[in-house]
């Protein structure tokens, strides 16, 4: 069984294709954003200061000229800015301003008593070594009192509430792993630090809160491994993926990006949107040609799905305009009262399933089917009373 982690766990919930790219396929790639390298050069200084805390104080003159060495030895010309109105110096200096309100907050640095720093700890969910975890906490703190406190930096531009928090998943798991390095461990803390902000949010876990936690990351676990297509998962996050190329969702918006004008006129997928758009406003100003128009778009949805699986792609660029394409199940079910409804129905009570159904309400009952909520087994036992026909859409979308 392999070793899962947090940020493992988030890229599946995120996008599942981004999963299969990072940690199936092992696509590796150089680039890195502005907000990653500063989250590292800032983890980095924080490092240096609590290291170095047992034997002194370190200056904060001498902690920002440590992170700005960091910062330029380290940078490289594969690191990506997303927002077009900044630049690299405003994100160095974003960082020196984070240093400085931190060394100011949290000076001379007595508030525990530091443990550890980037400590690994590893999490067995189910007690059975099934189920692993681990995970590496900023830092570990001790308090007068015996509370440990688990930290976290954070860089991120985004202050979420503390309801948020409440409900964050990471260092809760990582205070499950707290417990097996220290016998004493009991009352913890959970501490962010939004450096960007100045601002400490600090949040606790009951026992029952992490019991839950566990049953949910195993489940989510089990998910993962069950999954056999990993589909794209579209959001804000894909402005810094680094996979967009292969994306079907972003990589004909990346390629044709990338044209002179006259080039990206000239690209195929470029001109069947745009006839396509030419097609479908025909559509809504000549209602009596409605039937013809219709038929002829038709025939152009066939082609785009023909030209769709032949480049890969689930979206194509237009000018002004894009195609989405997408793909349903339709599940056919028997005829209610027919010799098969009544099979299936039996069949569905005698293994404790048609209270589930509502008493066969083929709603529900297309939906377990279609979204695989029970068994493998039970799936088998009904699969000859149903029928999957994949269907595939075409939807016209204004660029953003």
């Amino acid at each position: 069984m392999p070793y899962y982690s947090f940020s493992k766990l988030e890229t599946f919930e995120n996008c599942p294709l981004r999963y299969k790219f990072n940690y199936l396929d092992k696509i590796k790639r150089d680039e890195e954003s502005i907000e990653a390298f500063l989250g590292l050069c800032f983890h980095e200084t924080m490092e240096r200061l609590y290291q170095e805390l047992k034997f002194r104080i370190i200056s904060l003159e001498e902690l920002i000229d440590y992170y700005n060495d960091l910062w330029n030895k380290n940078y490289h010309e594969n690191i990506f800015i997303v927002k077009k109105e900044r630049c690299k110096d405003d994100y160095q200096k974003l960082g020196e301003k984070c240093i400085v309100n931190y060394y100011h907050r949290y000076y001379p640095f007595n508030q525990g008593r530091t443990l550890a720093i980037e400590k690994r700890v590893e999490i067995d969910l189910d007690g059975s070594k099934t189920y692993l975890l681990q995970g590496f906490i900023d830092r570990i703190d001790r308090l007068d009192d015996g509370t440990y406190e688990i930290h976290d930096y954070k860089t991120s531009s985004y202050l979420p509430e503390q309801k948020e928090k409440n409900e964050d998943k990471q260092l809760a798991l990582y205070q499950l792993g707290l417990k097996n390095l220290w016998n004493d461990v009991e009352k913890v803390n959970l501490v962010w630090h939004y450096v960007v902000f100045d601002q400490e949010i600090v949040s606790t876990r009951s026992t029952d809160e992490l019991e839950n936690l566990k049953s949910e990351t195993i489940s989510l676990i089990k998910k993962i491994e069950n999954t056999e297509e990993f589909l794209p998962k579209e959001s804000n996050l894909c402005a810094w993926c680094s996979y967009m190329d292969l994306c079907p969702l972003k990589k004909h918006q990346q390629k044709v990006e990338e044209l002179s004008l006259d080039k990206f006129l000239k690209d195929e997928g470029v001109q069947l949107v745009n006839t396509y758009v030419k097609l479908d406003m025909k559509k809504a100003e000549y209602k009596k040609r409605q039937k013809e128009i219709e038929e002829e778009l038709e025939k152009l949805k066939k082609i785009i799905i023909e030209y769709a699986k032949q480049e890969g792609l689930e979206v194509i660029i237009g000018s002004d305009y894009q195609l989405k394409i997408s793909e349903k199940k339709k599940i056919s079910l028997p005829t209610k009262n027919s010799d098969s409804w009544k099979e299936l129905e039996n069949i569905l009570k005698e293994i404790n399933k048609l209270e589930e159904v509502s008493t066969l309400d083929t709603i529900v009952l297309v939906k377990k089917i279609a979204e695989r909520e029970w068994e493998e087994d039970i799936l088998e036992k009904i699969k000859e009373f149903y029928q999957v026909e994949i269907k595939k859409y075409v939807k016209l979308l204004k660029l953003k």
